[in-house]
């Protein structure tokens, strides 16, 4: 069904053109360097969407010129670091040639914990460095612009990060684990505890780096295998909105493998994903989303994970029939994605501090998950 028409897609569109000339993507007002990482690379899978669904070639280019500028400003140190040049420590030329060769910052707007400095636990929420499930979704966005142009070197920086993220895991034999943040240039822990889903998306994309590149799947062995073994006996379940959100994006990635690899290793099944989406989204919607609470004790870019989740995995369903699943569990809570859709769509709920305090991460999440019910496919690599 066309939706390009329908006050919906209009707002989404609004809300990435705004974004696009805020950050500098276009026009030249904006700020070029007002970068964050999760929200650019759904940004960009949002770009390829409205150039799908539009035929608007400019739309593709603002995706390729996104990432560009993203790797330019995150793939470097901060303007008021001592540092300066590529985390990656490589020379110019080099560095540019290979942006992610040592990860990228987060984007957020203190700096990193300086050495010797005491822990705070609420500051380190606004401070830089790098986030492993950060990288990951990184990951996706350049192998969704690999799948676009059919340039290596997209592939290329997708392998590049994801062994850079072998950094995060620490331990020998059976006690290997992940940190959940480092400093910038990976030299050590910011927060030890590990991410609830880290590990499974670490394999995810170490698998779907060997598919992307057959080349480097050798290189890849150890760290698929480290990956696993940290996901032995996990459970994925999560009752967390932008978790189940980024579970069931996740179940779509799986699917995606599962209809190119023979078999999966048993902690990434499509299935065993499936259901621990599912039963976190029946909690989460009987028990804990409430639709009357106002704004401002609601985080849209939250919710709206979940809504992308949730359309995303039901867009796609058709597609997906051939596995064992039960995809009515899914549609029988998709009113909560249109609930969350209604709400953030609202220019009343805009003027909410909590959607204006984190205008960007809201504004590219609202109207991907919008986008997604026309174009899911830019959303599920």
């Amino acid at each position: 069904m066309d939706t390009t028409g329908n006050e919906y897609f209009t707002t989404a569109r609004t809300l990435m053109d705004d974004f696009l000339e805020r950050t500098a993507v276009t026009g030249n007002t904006g700020n070029p360097k007002q970068r964050y990482l999760w929200t650019d690379a759904f940004a960009v899978q949002a770009c390829f969407a409205l150039y799908h669904a539009l035929d608007e070639r400019a739309y593709y280019d603002y995706a390729l010129k996104l990432i560009d500028l993203v790797h330019e400003t995150l793939g470097q140190y901060r303007d008021d670091d001592p540092r300066t040049g590529w985390i990656s420590g490589l020379p110019e030329g080099e560095g540019k040639e290979n942006p992610t060769a040592n990860g990228l910052r987060i984007g957020k707007k203190l700096g990193e914990r300086a050495t010797g400095e005491s822990y705070n636990q609420q500051l380190e929420w606004e401070r830089d460095g790098q986030y492993f499930h950060y990288l990951t979704r990184w990951f996706m966005a350049l192998l969704q612009a690999f799948r676009e142009t059919h340039e290596k070197r997209y592939a290329l920086w997708a392998v590049e990060l994801i062994k850079a993220g072998e950094k995060f895991i620490y331990g020998k034999g059976r006690n290997l684990r992940m940190y959940w943040k480092m400093n910038t240039g990976l030299s050590e822990a910011a927060v030890e505890s590990m991410g609830a889903h880290d590990p499974m998306e670490g394999l995810i994309c170490t698998i779907s780096a060997m598919n992307a590149l057959p080349e480097k799947k050798e290189s890849l062995v150890s760290l698929k295998e480290k990956f696993q073994h940290i996901c032995r006996e996990m459970s994925w379940y999560t009752n967390d909105p932008l978790g189940i959100g980024g579970l069931l994006l996740n179940t779509c990635r799986s699917f995606e493998l599962s209809m190119k690899e023979e078999a999966l290793p048993e902690e990434i099944q499509p299935e065993m994903l499936f259901s621990s989406g599912i039963s976190g989204l029946k909690v989460f919607s009987d028990h804990l989303f409430d639709p009357t609470r106002p704004a401002v004790s609601r985080l849209a870019f939250r919710e709206c994970g979940l809504s992308l989740g949730c359309k995303v995995l039901h867009e796609l369903r058709d597609r997906y029939r051939g596995f064992n699943v039960n995809f009515s569990e899914l549609t029988n809570h998709l009113w909560i994605a249109r609930s969350i859709e209604q709400f953030w769509i609202q220019p009343s709920s805009h003027k909410s501090s909590t959607w204006t305090d984190h205008l960007d991460i809201n504004a590219v999440t609202l109207a991907a998950s919008i986008l997604s019910g026309e174009k899911p496919r830019a959303f599920s690599s």
